[in-house]
């Protein structure tokens, strides 16, 4: 396994501390593993362009991403820390972005909005995880706010990739 792949291997595998440590209450330490695991989100793909990117690293890097947020916010929704309506339409999002890039005749790559969305999702779990962590901080408004801007971006990001996917499909006569 290739450095690039075995990074985002691991944070996908990072997720079950950070919803173990959810459930037992300790946000503050499963705020430093997230941050941990999403950290190799900025290393893989530049380690990856260098050293070549493989196919299954294409596939695994979206996916390891998509298990980091999903599982995280689902692990927050559980507590109550995260809304259940922001983790089904993220999560529904997310299930038709994995169908459209399968049935694509060729590969359709994250956006700049993709990436965008995966940023502010990021951030949006951080703060909610700071604000379970330092309830006295004052940080739920601002990590709500955070969630509704990534959640929003996240529809926003999947509608343009049906629109890119069906450019691609299109039929040029």
């Amino acid at each position: 396994m290739t450095l690039p792949n075995a990074l985002s291997a691991a944070r996908a595998v990072l997720v079950i501390p950070v919803i173990g440590l959810i459930a037992t209450g300790d946000a503050s330490l499963a705020l430093l593993v997230f941050l941990g695991a999403a950290a190799t989100d900025a290393l893989d793909g530049p380690l990856a362009r260098r050293r070549g990117a493989t196919a299954f690293g294409a596939a695994l890097d979206p996916f390891a991403d998509k298990i980091l947020v999903v599982g995280t916010l689902a692990a927050l929704a559980i507590r109550g820390i995260a809304p259940a309506w922001a983790i089904v339409l993220i999560l529904a999002r997310e299930l038709v972005a994995i169908e459209v890039r399968a049935r694509a005749p060729q590969a359709i790559g994250a956006g700049a909005d993709g990436k965008a969305k995966t940023v502010l999702q990021v951030t949006a779990i951080a703060m909610l995880l700071a604000t379970a962590a330092w309830p006295a901080a004052g940080l739920a408004t601002a990590a709500n706010a955070l969630l509704v801007a990534a959640t929003t971006l996240t529809l926003l990001s999947g509608v343009r990739l049906v629109l890119r996917a069906k450019q691609t499909t299109a039929d040029p006569a």
